[in-house]
């Protein structure tokens, strides 16, 4: 036991025993590494390869939102990171020399990197692509409200007619004002609302709320 009855000192072999688990560790990575370093480079160069492809895609839909859509801020695309590639090439470097100590943690880094830039290219595409998303939404609610005043027999509504065609106008011309689309769809539902509401009619006059004694 430990002078004065205490408990051991074991703060020293605490010590190497974590330096030991570290080393075991690092050694297992670099065994691992060795056996699918170029699986792990293949599934490096989809993702890359996947996230470039969803940047072209949305550097063209932004041309595409440009030309359609009017008064629309449509973020900027930006073009993918040489860095990645270099660091890729780098990894296929320390392979082919089997570099394995350096090829572990690169590849580690890499694979989070790459997970990072096929996100930040998807968003980038959602974002450019979102007042789209927006005018489809509009040209579908106003063909579903339509689709609903047709089944109850109000197809040939001269106002509601009037109203459909002037929303329709806005939202299949380039450029399409969205904001002004969606004020004539809302003119639209409105309208239609107003008509197939059913008539309550009013029961007996207006309350006298100022009591039988006024």
């Amino acid at each position: 036991s430990a002078p004065g009855g205490g408990r051991p000192d074991t703060t020293t072999y605490d010590r190497e025993a974590r330096a030991l688990e570290d080393v075991r560790r690092e050694i297992d990575a670099v065994l691992t590494v060795r056996q699918d370093a170029e699986a792990r480079l293949v599934r490096l160069r989809d993702v890359l390869s996947r996230a470039d492809r969803t940047l072209a895609e949305a550097r063209s839909a932004r041309g595409e939102v440009l030309a359609k859509i009017a008064a629309s801020e449509v973020p900027a695309v930006s073009g993918p990171p040489t860095v990645l590639q270099e660091q890729l090439a780098t990894a296929a470097e320390y392979r082919r020399h089997a570099q394995w100590h350096r090829l572990s943690p690169l590849l580690e880094a890499l694979e989070e990197k790459a997970e990072d830039e096929l996100l930040r290219a998807r968003e980038s595409l959602t974002a450019v692509t979102a007042p789209l998303a927006v005018r489809a939404e509009l040209r579908g609610r106003l063909d579903a409200y339509k689709a609903k005043v047709a089944r109850h027999g109000l197809a040939e509504d001269p106002f509601l007619i009037e109203r459909y065609d002037a929303a329709r106008r806005m939202l299949w011309s380039a450029p399409c004002d969205l904001r002004v689309a969606e004020d004539a769809v809302l003119r639209y539902q409105r309208a239609a609302v107003d008509l197939l509401s059913p008539r309550v009619p009013e029961q007996g006059g207006p309350t006298d709320r100022r009591g039988p004694h006024a």
